[in-house]
């Protein structure tokens, strides 16, 4: 499967560098996470989406 680079809080893949040249700060702009992200597959993006909409219920 591909990786990609994928938002820690909501699985999304919608992720950009804040600074290009500092790697490891990074913005998700769909949840507006910021910090480092995680490489993974669909399958992960699609678990972490899963619980991220779930937290959101119980709010």
């Amino acid at each position: 499967m591909k990786m990609h680079k994928i938002c820690p809080r909501c699985g999304s893949k919608n992720v950009d560098w804040i600074i290009p040249q500092n790697w490891s700060q990074c913005v998700c702009r769909d949840c507006d996470y910021t910090g480092s992200i995680i490489e993974g597959n669909d399958d992960l993006a699609s678990e972490i989406h899963k619980s991220y909409i779930e937290s959101l219920k119980e709010e």
